[in-house]
């Protein structure tokens, strides 16, 4: 177990590294218990079942990883300019670069046609 440690410098508890180890394997258990639907489809029906279960379990760490973020409370990011200053300037960025890319995009089109031919 020693030898498989990292120094992070940070004092990690192990009762949370064994908790998390028990987790994950676990997870691995029950996604090689599932048993794939027999319906006389041979390798495509294990492929559509290996498929399902792999976004099943995609999302399922998401969400594990959505519940371990220590959201703020609402009135803390209500109070707090910072934030709403942060995201106006993010909204003003992407209308600029959608005004620009539209612009582009007009005027590459209107040059194609005229590269083409086509009269619309």
């Amino acid at each position: 177990m020693a030898k498989n440690k990292v120094d992070l410098g940070v004092n990690v508890d192990e009762s949370v590294v064994e908790e998390q180890k028990k987790v994950s394997e676990n997870q691995d258990k029950s996604v090689k218990n599932q048993k794939s639907p027999k319906n006389g489809k041979g390798k495509n029906a294990k492929k559509a079942s290996n498929i399902g279960a792999k976004i099943a379990k995609y999302f399922r760490e998401i969400i594990s990883e959505l519940k371990k973020v220590e959201w703020p409370k609402l009135n803390r990011t209500k109070n707090n300019p910072g934030v709403w200053a942060n995201t106006g300037t993010v909204i003003v960025v992407v209308l600029f670069f959608l005004i620009i890319i539209t612009a582009f995009d007009i005027g590459l089109l209107s040059l194609f046609k005229l590269l083409v031919g086509i009269n619309a």
